[in-house]
């Protein structure tokens, strides 16, 4: 009985520990001392934009009209995030 009390008291003392480091060093590191909230944080030297967003017609991806390539079809701008985006959208028509 007392092996599984100690076993038990490591296991809770290695979770606690593990988690308080995992929550300690990001914040030691990172150069303004807090964590992301979201766990995706954009790639370094992206900028996020507010202007107008429109719908990028192949993947679904909402971008930016001021930073995004644009294509007119029958007078009606089309916005895309990528040019694989663009490539696949001309094939296709």
């Amino acid at each position: 009985m007392s092996f599984l009390i100690r076993f038990l008291f490591l296991l809770f003392l290695f979770i606690f520990l593990q988690r308080f480091l995992r929550d300690l060093l990001p914040r030691l590191f990172s150069p303004h001392g807090t964590r992301s909230a979201d766990p995706v944080s954009p790639q370094r030297g992206s900028v996020v934009k507010h202007g107008t967003m429109e719908k990028d017609p192949v993947c679904g991806t909402y971008v930016d009209i001021a930073s995004s390539l644009k294509l007119t079809v029958d007078g009606q701008p089309k916005y895309f995030c990528s040019e694989d985006c663009l490539k696949k959208y001309r094939k296709r028509a």
